[in-house]
């Protein structure tokens, strides 16, 4: 089961309208847990002249692509935001990454 790992920036005076942001999007996209299971719904830190907000979920089996079209849908409400940038990734964990390369990860 793969990880969606969205990273956002956006600069220090934008903070109060991508909070507010933040939240319209949790009313808005609540955590669907048929699709995902949310294992850091959000850690923020300031880095040099931005905020950095990072966000991961475990993917359940067949979910990938409706979990990363509800992701994209979720990260338009913070496109007006001047100055917000982000990715949104798809991460294998060390099982699959291993087994992609014909060996089996340590228990």
């Amino acid at each position: 089961m793969p990880y969606i790992v969205v990273t956002a920036w956006f600069p220090l005076n934008k903070g109060t309208e991508a909070a507010e942001k933040y939240i319209e999007e949790r009313k808005a996209f609540p955590p669907d847990k048929s699709l995902v299971k949310e294992l850091v719904s959000n850690a923020i830190k300031v880095d040099k002249d931005k905020i950095r907000s990072i966000y991961i979920a475990e993917v359940k089996q067949g979910k990938l692509n409706e979990a990363l079209m509800r992701q994209q849908n979720a990260m338009i409400l913070y496109h007006d935001i001047e100055g917000y940038e982000y990715t949104i990734e798809i991460c294998f964990t060390v099982v699959e990454a291993m087994g992609m390369i014909g060996m089996k990860a340590p228990e």
